[in-house]
């Protein structure tokens, strides 16, 4: 995926994320809900190219607020570009 297309979907992702975080769902909605953006972060990850992209550690950021699961290998490497940045 094309560095500018996986910004534009992982804003759109990160909006929906903290959405949901504040939403008050019945558990039934909650875990449907869950489960569509869990295969929307797994979806836009996989596309992910350029492990470097701001947008990237702050999908991976709002992922963990709400518990979302990001692949291992994902993890890694962020993780990886993050040292050599920081």
């Amino acid at each position: 995926m094309q560095s500018l297309m996986f910004i534009k979907e992982a804003a759109v992702l990160i909006d929906d994320i903290k959405a949901f975080k504040a939403a008050y769902l019945s558990p039934e909605d909650e875990q449907v809900q869950g489960a569509a953006l869990q295969k929307r972060t797994n979806a836009l990850f996989s596309g992910l190219q350029n492990p470097t992209l701001p947008s990237a550690y702050n999908l991976r950021d709002a992922c963990a607020e709400v518990g979302l699961f990001v692949n291992p290998q994902v993890l890694h490497r962020l993780a990886s570009f993050e040292n050599i940045q920081g």
